[in-house]
């Protein structure tokens, strides 16, 4: 009898053991439709890629063990100090992809990794390959998809979801819905109204790279503005490269300079101190509007990321403000708030936007040289000639 008893009772505590292990396993079904494995409570996240990076930073610090890469001069700046010294785990996917599962194994024995997540376009043999190396590594791994404007509330409700974080989650969804919101009704009203710009990224002399349409990275251009320089064949940030004869074939109505670094204004300043690029209108009056990068990323989203919608409010304020009428400084600090947690001061703010405003205070330091408008018209002559 008395052993009858002894062994009921390593049953019932065998059962309850296992009830408790089970309990302490979810599972989360991620944007590609894998049924993932999780523990009941995440806390210790690893981000695969810069998107993943940008994305879970609105969800506190707290949840980083790794990061996907090592921290610029703006995020230093920008973000927590703790993220600056946690090892580097890169990314699963693109031309930059580093993660392999011998590391993964190491670093989760090291920091025990929870869940590895990827966000981003998801792409063809995705699932397959994010199944490959969780088979092989025994550490889950998660997509979540933002690829577009429409895609980046709900992006936001999944990884709230998956954090057990889902007051968050649905508070930052409501804030990054409403901006897309606003921007679809009042780009509505603009209509076929919209002003011709282009994006420049980088300069080198006589070579220009702009952002072409139609690209991932131009989304929020094509849509805000009459993005016209021409179809995007590279599929980079960086975009595709020019010549300034073709810049003078297009003569934008706005443009868009991406800032060298954080408070850095190396290209802006060239186009500004440029005799050829003064031959342009946009120049000459003073329509050329610098977009902050490395502050902590790059407002016109590269990577193309949740963190550019701060370009819709930037931008929309400066191309239609009779539509988009707010005060900008005011909505600029309730973004960095919201998702970086970090108090803009006045002072940030005067010199990440120093050039970004397009007064007409802001024209080049001389009228149009004549040699420059000689040069211009001289590219643009020559163009048609051939």
């Amino acid at each position: 009898m008395r052993k009858t008893a002894v062994i009921l009772c390593l049953f019932l505590a065998a059962v309850i053991l296992c009830g408790t292990a089970a309990a302490e396993d979810r599972v989360f079904t991620d944007s590609l439709g894998r049924e993932v494995m999780l523990p009941a409570e995440v806390t210790n996240v690893a981000p695969s890629g810069s998107l993943a990076q940008i994305v879970l930073y609105s969800f506190g610090e707290e949840n980083f063990v790794t990061i996907s890469s090592a921290l610029k001069e703006g995020e230093r700046h920008f973000l927590a100090d703790r993220l600056d010294n946690l090892p580097v785990t890169g990314s699963m996917f693109g031309s930059k992809a580093t993660m392999n599962p011998e590391e993964i194994i190491a670093m989760d024995k090291k920091v025990g990794i929870d869940v590895i997540i990827d966000v981003g376009e998801p792409k063809k043999n995705m699932a397959e390959q994010m199944d490959d190396i969780q088979e092989k590594t025994s550490v889950p791994f998660v997509f979540i998809t933002q690829s577009t404007l429409d895609s980046i509330a709900d992006s936001y409700l999944t990884l709230g979801e998956m954090l057990g974080q889902e007051e968050r989650g649905e508070e930052l969804a409501e804030y990054m819905g409403g901006i897309v919101s606003m921007y679809e009704e009042n780009m509505e009203k603009i209509g076929d109204d919209k002003v011709s710009a282009i994006y420049v990224t980088k300069i080198d002399g006589n070579a220009v790279n702009l952002l072409g349409h139609n690209s991932y990275h131009a989304e929020i251009l094509d849509g805000i503005a009459d993005n016209i320089a021409p179809e995007a064949v590279a599929g980079s940030g960086l975009g595709d490269q020019y010549t300034m004869e073709d810049i003078f074939q297009m003569n934008p109505d706005y443009i868009i300079v991406s800032g060298s670094g954080l408070f850095d204004h190396d290209y802006y300043n060239e186009i500004m101190g440029s005799d050829m690029w003064a031959a342009l209108p946009a120049v000459q009056e003073g329509r050329v509007i610098e977009s902050p990068a490395d502050a902590p990323w790059a407002w016109m989203g590269n990577p193309p990321a949740s963190h550019r919608l701060v370009s819709i409010l930037w931008l929309g304020n400066i191309f239609y403000p009779d539509v988009f009428d707010y005060d900008l400084e005011e909505k600029v600090k309730e973004f960095y708030s919201m998702f970086y947690n970090y108090e803009l001061s006045d002072e940030e703010y005067a010199e990440m936007l120093k050039y970004s405003t397009g007064n007409a205070e802001q024209t080049a330091s001389s009228p149009a040289p004549v040699l420059g408008v000689l040069a211009g018209l001289g590219a643009v002559f020559l163009r048609l000639r051939r």
